[in-house]
């Protein structure tokens, strides 16, 4: 016999489920302002109550629609700056988790979607997202490189670099709709996101191996001519 309660957490986890992605869609088809806690709830073949009851009110439903999809969009700090960990392994592991949303296929299309009218219809979710999500992270990518150079604090080349390595990873959620079009079989499944991972890290690798000989040139330079 099932346990009730079991059932009832399913049946409730199910119908969550389907007010989220109900909301995902009209939201990014439509804008907060323009959609409706009524066509949600009509969507998702639901009571508007229950946006409440779940999600607390539209602007929560919003939220939630706007980052739970995503997750950890990269590795927290804790998670990314783990000492005695060799480089690649770091890089691997950063890429892997970086993508791994990819594999939820059309519903992070309908997130990036959301994110990219939240740019012009701005709610002030994207902002919180860069404060307290995307900065932090970056940071702990920056101080991975820190110590990767040796250096004590940040600067503008290392920035760069940091961003470039993001921006590598980034490509392929904000550039989704040109990749499926161009080369398909680069998303075209949990395998082939895996293997993006793994070189894309070995791309990142490449291009910071690539820093430390420009600052090693550079270095070289600037050292006085000694008479021999």
């Amino acid at each position: 016999m099932v346990d009730p309660t079991v059932a009832s957490r399913a049946d409730g986890a199910q119908a969550r489920e389907k007010l989220l992605h109900a909301a995902l869609r009209l939201f990014a088809e439509k804008g907060f302002e323009r959609t409706s806690t009524r066509e949600i709830a009509q969507a998702a073949g639901a009571n508007v109550s229950a946006i409440g009851y779940y999600f607390g009110d539209k602007a929560g439903l919003y939220r939630i629609a706007f980052l739970e999809p995503l997750g950890d969009l990269c590795p927290r700090g804790q998670e990314f700056e783990i000492d005695g960990i060799a480089l690649p392994v770091l890089m691997q592991r950063f890429f892997a988790e970086f993508l791994e949303p990819l594999k939820r296929g059309e519903e992070v299309r309908l997130v990036m979607r959301l994110h990219f009218r939240e740019m012009v219809e701005p709610t002030g979710v994207w902002a919180d997202e860069i404060e307290n999500e995307i900065k932090p992270q970056h940071a702990a990518l920056i101080r991975v490189l820190s110590r990767e150079f040796d250096l004590q604090r940040s600067d503008s080349d290392l920035q760069r670099l940091a961003f470039a390595i993001v921006g590598m990873a980034v490509h392929f959620f904000v550039g989704q709709e040109i990749v499926n079009e161009i080369a398909p079989e680069l998303l075209a499944g949990p395998e082939a996101i895996d293997a993006l991972a793994e070189r894309l890290a070995g791309f990142s690798l490449a291009m910071i191996e690539a820093e430390r000989a420009r600052r090693g040139a550079r270095a070289a330079e600037r050292q006085p001519d000694v008479d021999e």
